[in-house]
């Protein structure tokens, strides 16, 4: 019989793991018609603006005001201040697991 042994998650693979569903389901959310003004965007576009935002570095492909609509700029609002919050999540996670 073979053991099995369990493949655990190291918490910086779990913050990374975040990240990156954030940033795919801010994209998606992006991407639907309720939060442009009437224009497509390319999945690419909504990738980076989300990805930008979640990172919190303000760089964008179309202008906001222009492009999306209020639930748009809603959702980018959340979006960084969701990344804000998960920066302070690695900072405190690795303060205290490598104590």
């Amino acid at each position: 019989m073979k053991s099995q042994t369990k493949t655990r998650m190291t918490p910086t693979q779990i913050l990374l793991l975040g990240f990156i569903v954030i940033i795919l389901i801010g994209a998606m959310i992006l991407k639907l018609p309720i939060s442009n003004n009437g224009k497509d965007i390319k999945f690419i576009d909504a990738f980076f603006t989300s990805t930008s935002a979640v990172c919190v570095t303000g760089l964008v492909t179309k202008i906001p005001a222009q492009q999306f609509s209020t639930f748009g700029q809603v959702v980018i609002m959340c979006l960084i201040q969701i990344g804000g919050l998960r920066i302070y999540d690695i900072y405190f996670t690795n303060t205290n697991v490598y104590r």
